[in-house]
């Protein structure tokens, strides 16, 4: 059994904190740190080893998760097993460093430990104990060649898969006093690792699961509290009132009325609930509506275009923006749209918008046959082009080689932009905020509130989104909002002074 001379609620007081606003006081557990880490550690079994090897530990953002791990990890490395190798795991190296950092800096707060340590850039290496603390990725190559004694897998939402997890634990079998900590908030992925070990942790808080070896320690609103409600609040933030005040919580939370996305960050993050991904609308009713104010003769600004081609049956829809100029000709912020989009005639008469009225109207074009004639969507997009100062036009890459080709024999910029999180996100959240602070201007215009009031969200777990129906087989239509999107993203970067190159512009 590992002899450990320093209670671990006692090692963390001869550390200091190294950020503000407690730079330089002493590491005090907060009364749920203080019996995390008792439980943790001073629960042993019989033979006087320590009884759990695997934790949950899920808090919202600003709870002291980062800090407390921390704690734990130069703990292990001075008064834990001999040998012992204490890893830091996370999706990417960068999220791994955090931890890892906290770590040194930890130590480097603490002379006595300090002399008793050598920290490299990417290693702790403490002579007494021959023990290691290192920091990996699943990006890393060689997680097989570990024996690790301790595994803190940090932001576990954020792992595709169990696979890094598995291979660390896998090599954890020769040890005395094996521990893997969880450190996780909710995410948006239901479908993964994290989700599942927080059920097995719900389950085994709840008594229905009997695991003597798991520890869970879960901070979570109620799924139907109020998410506005201070009392909502307190219950799940432990450290409400120390490392998060009211006052940031209140300012989170009014960002959280404006829009569906926003209210889903702020629960995901702040209240540490498990979300639908992409389960509500974007928009709030009315509001995409309410930036129904006249367009702004175009005169010579540039103009940005999106295209999104969908499928020959479905709709396609074009769309323009115009980024606002003030008197000195700098950009103000705002943005002029405008969208168009094409049918079939076969299609025309369905019910989910009326396609013959906005033929009238001059926002759609109805081919003839079964399906989208594209000639006719190049030619209304070399007409716009002629009329206007085009600085490029996004072309969604799927199914738009022919198409294209013949926009570049004519002379047009094509940028191909694809519709992933990468591509989609910054768009899609500059037209949320557009939209909330009213600096979007689209005349009312039918196809482009129609397909906006349709748009539901997906996130990943880094906080990318993009527009999305709420399944492949909904008649509910997004593609002029799509391209719209797209269109965003040209401007944007422009605007924003980044180079022209389709390389730069389209991710």
């Amino acid at each position: 059994m590992t002899q450990r001379r320093v209670d671990i609620r006692q090692f963390a007081r001869l550390l200091k904190h190294t950020e503000s606003p407690f730079t330089g006081q002493p590491f005090v557990p907060e009364p749920w740190q203080d019996e995390y880490l008792d439980k943790l550690f001073n629960t042993l079994r019989p033979d006087g080893r320590r009884q759990y090897q695997r934790s949950l530990l899920a808090l919202p953002r600003k709870q002291g998760k980062t800090a407390m791990c921390a704690v734990i990890g130069a703990y292990e490395a001075f008064f834990g097993e001999h040998g012992g190798q204490i890893l830091i795991a996370a999706g990417d190296r960068k999220q791994a460093s955090l931890l890892f950092t906290a770590c040194s800096r930890y130590i480097e707060s603490c002379p006595g430990l300090l002399k008793r340590c050598k920290i490299y850039k990417n290693s702790i290496v403490v002579p007494s104990t021959n023990s290691t603390i290192q920091f990996l990725s699943s990006e890393h190559k060689g997680k097989h060649g570990f024996n690790p004694s301790v595994v803190i897998v940090d932001e576990y939402h954020v792992q595709p898969n169990r696979d890094l997890v598995d291979v660390l634990e896998s090599g954890m079998g020769a040890r005395a006093e094996p521990l893997v900590i969880y450190v996780t908030t909710a995410g948006m992925d239901r479908v993964g690792p994290c989700y599942d070990e927080w059920q097995r942790a719900v389950k085994v808080r709840d008594g229905i699961i009997d695991d003597p070896t798991f520890l869970p320690c879960i901070y979570a609103a109620e799924d139907d509290a109020d998410p506005y409600s201070e009392e909502t609040w307190k219950s799940a933030a432990p450290n409400y009132g120390i490392t998060v005040r009211k006052e940031f919580m209140e300012r989170e939370a009014a960002l959280a009325k404006e829009s569906v996305f926003q209210e889903l960050k702020f629960r995901t993050l702040y209240l540490n609930q498990w979300c639908s991904n992409g389960a509500d609308k974007f928009f709030r009713t009315g509001q995409f509506e309410a930036c129904g104010q006249p367009l702004r003769p175009p005169g010579d600004r540039p103009c940005y275009c999106g295209l999104d081609l969908s499928s020959t049956q479905d709709t396609t829809a074009f769309a323009a923006v115009w980024p606002g100029l003030d008197e000195n000709g700098s950009p103000d912020g705002t943005y002029d749209a405008f969208a168009h989009v094409f049918i079939p005639e076969a299609n025309a008469d369905r019910a989910e918008a009326p396609y013959r009225q906005w033929a009238k109207d001059g926002f759609c074009r109805i081919t003839e046959g079964d399906i989208t004639d594209y000639d006719v969507v190049r030619d209304y997009v070399l007409s716009f082009c002629e009329e206007n100062v085009v600085r490029g036009v996004a072309i969604d890459r799927w199914n738009a080689t022919h198409i294209t080709t013949q926009l570049v024999n004519e002379g047009i910029d094509v940028k191909p932009y694809g519709q992933g999180y990468a591509s989609m996100s910054a768009p899609t959240k500059l037209l949320e905020t557009l939209v909330i602070a009213q600096k979007l201007r689209h005349a009312g215009n039918p196809p482009l509130v129609l397909h906006a009031s349709n748009i539901q969200v997906r996130q990943d777990d880094a906080g990318n989104i993009k527009p999305t129906k709420s399944n492949s087989n909904s008649t509910s239509r997004i593609d002029a909002a799509v391209a719209l999107i797209m269109a965003l993203g040209l401007a944007s970067a422009e605007v924003k002074g980044i180079d022209d190159d389709p390389q730069l512009v389209v991710f």
